[in-house]
């Protein structure tokens, strides 16, 4: 077993936005290759997108966005466009259109007005109808919500009958869409919940009592069972583990991560077993704010490696660079610095 070998980068020094919130990869010009969404609570044109492999930023537009955030086809055009919320300073979960030519500012819609902080969000066939949904968290509105996506999005806001609330009077952070328990449906997972639509009726499973966590899936065991992940991303000293189907049993990673507001998972050595990752956010608290990549070794063992404990991130996202055989990662500063910044995978396999 090789050595893991990540290579940082700097992709942008000094990006517009302050306390820059969501990063999501994604092919935003049809290229093939996948380009980088940056987008803060606050700052003049601070939603920008990065064009790869020159990485020359583009303006989207202006606003105000809390973490989270997806990237979806809308419109059925073919192109990704941007879904992201206020934060506790607004009560507006809206997106941008992405416009032919992507280089061009980009319209912004609203989808809804009624609650505030919309820390993230998902796309995925919640109820089997075969067309996806848009599901939504809102942490001072309490609820988990979803939209059926109307013919017309382009409909401010999205009208009230497309829409449903799944989960009432709590405050959930940490949302995926994924098909956990193998009967070929998705189910949401929500913090520390597994939300599935049964008889009409939504059926709610509590499995991890872990505080606004980072949510994850992937088939960690190699079985075709989709496992759950959660780090604590908002804790000074947060656990990350991974649960085990069918009954969630839980295996921890770490008790003494810095907000470790990153979560992922990939095949980092190209072994063909889904590694994990996390990150720390430093907040000008952590001197040594690390990059941890867990190494499944097979048979639910997993071997933490330091890659970087210069930069801290915060929402870091698996990325796949173009001509690469193996995923990297990117992601940016929160508070106090801000800039861009790439982990290129240089690991021999």
């Amino acid at each position: 077993m090789g050595t893991l070998t990540f290579q940082h980068s700097l992709l942008d020094a000094h990006p517009p936005g302050q306390r820059n919130d969501i990063c999501l990869p994604g092919d935003i010009d049809g290229d093939g290759l996948q380009d980088v969404v940056i987008g803060g609570y606050d700052g003049r044109d601070n939603v920008v997108w990065y064009r790869a492999p020159d990485w020359r930023r583009f303006t989207i537009g202006t606003a105000c966005c809390e973490a989270g955030g997806v990237l979806v086809d809308l419109t059925g055009n073919g192109r990704l466009d941007l879904v992201v919320g206020n934060p506790y300073t607004g009560n507006e979960l809206y997106w941008f259109e992405c416009p032919d030519d992507p280089t061009q500012r980009w319209t912004r819609r609203v989808i809804e007005n009624e609650f505030k902080k919309y820390h993230d969000q998902a796309v995925g066939d919640v109820d089997g109808d075969g067309r996806p949904e848009l599901v939504f968290l809102s942490q001072i509105g309490k609820v988990l919500g979803c939209f059926r996506i109307p013919a017309d999005p382009r409909v401010e806001p999205w009208p009230r009958d497309h829409r449903r609330i799944l989960l009432e009077g709590e405050t959930v952070e940490g949302l995926a869409v994924a098909d956990v328990d193998g009967d070929g449906r998705q189910e949401i997972v929500a913090g520390g919940n597994v939300l599935k639509l049964t008889g009409g009726e939504w059926q709610r499973t509590r499995f991890s009592d872990f505080a606004l966590p980072v949510v994850a899936a992937g088939d960690l065991l190699g079985d075709g069972r989709t496992c759950i992940l959660l780090t604590e991303g908002e804790a000074d000293r947060g656990r990350a583990a991974w649960f085990e189907p069918p009954d969630w049993t839980e295996h921890l990673l770490a008790d003494d991560l810095f907000h470790p507001h990153s979560l992922g998972v990939a095949d980092f050595d190209g072994d063909g077993r889904l590694d994990v990752f996390t990150a720390e956010m430093g907040l000008g608290k952590c001197d040594r704010p690390r990059l941890i990549v867990y190494r499944n070794l097979g048979g639910g063992r997993f071997e933490p490696h330091v890659i970087d404990d210069r930069h801290p991130t915060h929402h870091a996202k698996v990325i796949r660079l173009a001509g690469a055989h193996l995923p990297s990662i990117v992601g940016k500063s929160f508070h106090p610095t801000r800039q861009v910044d790439l982990w290129v995978n240089e690991t021999q396999h």
